[in-house]
């Protein structure tokens, strides 16, 4: 599974990540992607078979909802929320980097083909609508 962090989210997480061997990418390392609407932001990150990792859980379920009721596709929905991650948390960076592992070694497989999935990240328990 590959996994694109929204702004929010820092690149030492997808620094953090990529070190264990999860291909994974910020929107902040990458030019082409910095300012884009949410909209484009799933659809690039569908083009790139890639998960959107966000806590812009409001805006990305209108959308999620927009592109279903479409019959369009996108490559999965992670959501985190600040309260379970916070950044300003000192240990931030690996906490969420350890989740996003845990959710990456034991859900990709069953996830593996299934298309516009949403996950509740909450530190590897969660679940998928």
């Amino acid at each position: 599974m590959k996994l694109l962090l929204d702004e929010m989210h820092a690149p030492a997480v997808a620094e953090a990540l990529r070190i264990r061997g999860i291909d994974t990418i910020a929107v902040t390392e990458r030019d082409d992607l910095r300012g884009l609407s949410d909209v484009d932001l799933l659809h690039a990150a569908a083009i790139e078979g890639r998960a959107v990792v966000t806590e812009n859980i409001k805006d990305f379920a209108v959308l999620h909802r927009h592109v279903s009721a479409a019959g369009e596709k996108h490559s999965g929905l992670v959501y985190t929320h600040p309260r379970r991650f916070p950044r300003s948390a000192p240990n931030h960076v690996r906490v969420l980097a350890d989740a996003l592992t845990e959710f990456v070694n034991r859900n990709a497989p069953g996830l593996d083909g299934i298309e516009s999935f949403v996950w509740w990240l909450d530190g590897g328990q969660g679940n998928v609508r």
